[in-house]
């Protein structure tokens, strides 16, 4: 089941922009965007959020969370955690507009920049209300951001299983089992200078662990068949709600 151009899109528009984002939202919160005035209406804008937010947090992550061991997702959480990227997605959408447009610019507009520390402000209460709202801590929000969005990789490979770390390993087998063929060949064939033999079976030495080592690497992307059956039930919402990018900023 392949993931499709759009869902692509999705997951990586607005990267480049939220990057920028994070970079200047931390210098003075972009006040110096504004004139003076604006600095203290933005000051006590921020005041406010933040006391807001920081309550919103102490309620949302009294609730206590600890990752399945099997790491299944229970599917009544599930719909908990795209209610909350569903109230979040409420903020985001009124600024989607300026960060898709800035997403497809090499360099933002000064424009947009001057209401970075606004959109910033905005999604991170929103989000911490969106949490508390729906009774899940921040530590649950993010394993399941990252368990639901494993799901989609293993989707773009045409995993019904979700075995991504055997579909990423296998190139890296095939060229161990090329290089242990060729070691072979030469071994079998009395023209082939020992050196060169050596060389072959060093080869396929180094390819052998290349390929353990890429295994290992991809391991924690594999995705339980349980998951991979909610991902396809809830599909479109979790496509809907990627908000890409947004979680550089932890958001």
């Amino acid at each position: 089941m392949p993931l499709s151009k759009g869902a692509k899109i999705a997951l990586g528009c607005g990267i480049a922009f939220v990057v920028v984002m994070g970079g200047i939202a931390v210098v003075g919160g972009g006040v110096a965007w504004w004139g003076v005035g604006k600095a203290r209406e933005v000051a006590e804008k921020l005041e406010g959020d933040q006391k807001r937010t920081e309550a919103a947090l102490k309620r949302a992550n009294a609730n206590h969370f600890s990752e399945p061991a099997d790491g299944v997702i229970a599917e009544d959480r599930l719909v908990r955690f795209l209610a909350v990227r569903k109230q979040l997605y409420g903020t985001y959408e009124k600024h989607k507009g300026l960060i898709d447009a800035q997403a497809q610019k090499k360099e933002p507009d000064l424009s947009a920049l001057a209401q970075l520390p606004g959109i910033i402000l905005d999604l991170r209460t929103a989000k911490a209300e969106a949490l508390a709202d729906h009774a899940m801590s921040e530590d649950e929000f993010r394993w399941f951001y990252g368990a639901v969005y494993r799901n989609l990789v293993a989707a773009s490979l045409g995993k019904d299983g979700g075995n991504v770390s055997e579909v990423l390993g296998a190139g890296a087998r095939e060229m161990a089992e090329q290089a242990a063929r060729a070691a072979e060949a030469a071994e079998a064939n009395p023209s082939v200078p020992e050196e060169a033999r050596e060389q072959l079976r060093e080869a396929a030495r180094n390819a052998r662990e290349s390929a353990k080592q890429a295994a290992e690497a991809t391991r924690s992307l594999d995705v339980p068949p349980a998951n991979m059956a909610l991902f396809k039930k809830y599909e479109a919402e979790i496509l809907r709600y990627t908000m890409g990018g947004l979680e550089l900023l932890s958001l």
